[in-house]
């Protein structure tokens, strides 16, 4: 199965290859959520798998469009661990702040 990414870095899309069929009707992706406003390109777009190698580049899609395994590129909103240890540290950060910042009180 080919796949192709876009670098924005090349203006082109990087193409890789993974073991697979390739279906011309394939399903409904799994990973698509009915979301008010619809989906970004990133957040619609098949994601790549594990597996996949480069296979070149080039001007035009081919295959199905993907997007790197990243949450950060993606805009996944998918909680997890990570997420507790951020909410962690903004509440840490913002108690230190409060102390810091705020004048003592005096009796």
């Amino acid at each position: 199965m080919r796949y192709s990414v876009w670098n924005p870095g090349s203006l082109e899309f990087d193409y890789y290859e993974s073991p697979g069929d390739e279906r011309t009707n394939a399903a409904k992706p799994a990973h698509l959520r009915q979301r008010t406003l619809g989906s970004t390109v990133d957040q619609a777009a098949w994601p790549l798998p594990a597996g996949a190698v480069p296979a070149g580049s080039g001007p035009h899609a081919v295959g199905r469009v993907s997007v790197l395994r990243s949450k950060a590129l993606s805009g996944d909103d998918a909680g997890g661990p990570l997420s507790l240890v951020k909410a962690g540290l903004l509440a840490i950060t913002g108690f230190v702040a409060m102390k810091v910042l705020l004048p003592k009180r005096r009796k």
